[in-house]
């Protein structure tokens, strides 16, 4: 079953930094890197990653309808079998980032609400939620 998961949440949330930690624990565990423009501190990124015969790619671009969509339709056209991916909690301008989600038929979608936490617990919160997306992958594979 191809899949694709969504951390939805508000603008600066911790959405972006969140995915950026995900990305840190796929190294960790045993996922080797296929294609990337990650970068330490800095920005949005795309990373494809591959681990028992699986492509898993994942993208914290998340703010508007087409770099979501975009971002996606080229980890669907590389066939992943898990998407990750950030978008907003409500699209300010339809069709917004849940929408272009909801696009790629072929896949079920799972939405992970992004904590919401007071800024001091704001680290613990951020790694918090990407061991969460981290078990929602190997359960996935």
């Amino acid at each position: 079953m191809k899949r694709i998961i969504a951390l939805r949440g508000k603008g600066n949330s911790g959405k972006t930094t969140t995915i950026r930690i995900l990305h840190d624990l796929l190294m960790t565990n045993g996922y080797t890197e296929v294609q990337s423009n990650f970068r330490i501190n800095s920005g949005d990124f795309t990373t494809i990653f591959k681990k028992k015969n699986s492509l898993i790619g994942i993208t914290s671009s998340g703010d508007t309808y087409d770099l979501v969509h975009d971002q996606l339709q080229g980890m669907v056209d590389k066939d992943c079998k898990i998407c990750v991916c950030a978008c907003r909690t409500s699209d300010r301008v339809p069709p917004g980032t849940n929408a272009a989600i909801l696009e790629f038929h072929d896949y079920v979608n799972e939405f992970i609400e992004k904590a919401i936490v007071e800024s001091n617990r704001q680290s613990t919160s951020n790694s918090s939620d990407a061991q969460i997306l981290l078990g929602r992958i190997e359960n996935g594979l």
